[in-house]
């Protein structure tokens, strides 16, 4: 605290109320042993502020750090959600796939038997109709 201008304090107390005092005055020494301990109060105060706004950082950062690690098992529950999900679209496109190549792979199969036995087919006909004509002519 700023140190107390006791001539000030003379010149004031004499000036308003007519009374003479000097620094040696009993009156001064009440005034500084009330600022002595209005001094010890305030270095007792900030000490505890100090301490207490040490233990609110503490907590702050204790609450902080669940606060992670609560979000950060949220983001993984949720990461895992959609793994497991995106698992089992991928397994259930994979069986369609596979469904579907089965159907493409039985429609070409199809379609490659009925051209080759179209093929026959037309082909033993044209070689009896070809048989035919050299038997009718030639024969």
């Amino acid at each position: 605290m700023a140190a107390l201008n006791t001539k000030r304090l003379v010149g004031e107390v004499a000036s308003r109320y007519g009374i003479r005092l000097d620094e040696t005055d009993p009156a001064f020494i009440v005034v500084r042993l009330t600022q002595i301990a209005l001094e010890e109060s305030s270095h007792e105060l900030i000490e505890r502020l100090a301490v207490e706004r040490r233990e609110f950082e503490a907590s702050l950062q204790n609450v902080q750090n669940r606060a992670g690690r609560y979000v950060a098992q949220e983001f993984n529950e949720g990461a895992a959600a959609l793994r497991r999900e995106l698992a089992g679209d991928i397994a259930s496109a994979g069986l369609k796939a596979a469904e579907l190549v089965g159907q493409v792979h039985r429609a070409h199969t199809r379609s490659t038997l009925i051209r080759w036995l179209s093929v026959g087919v037309l082909s033993g006909l044209g070689l009896f109709g070809l048989g035919v004509l050299v038997g009718a002519h030639f024969l």
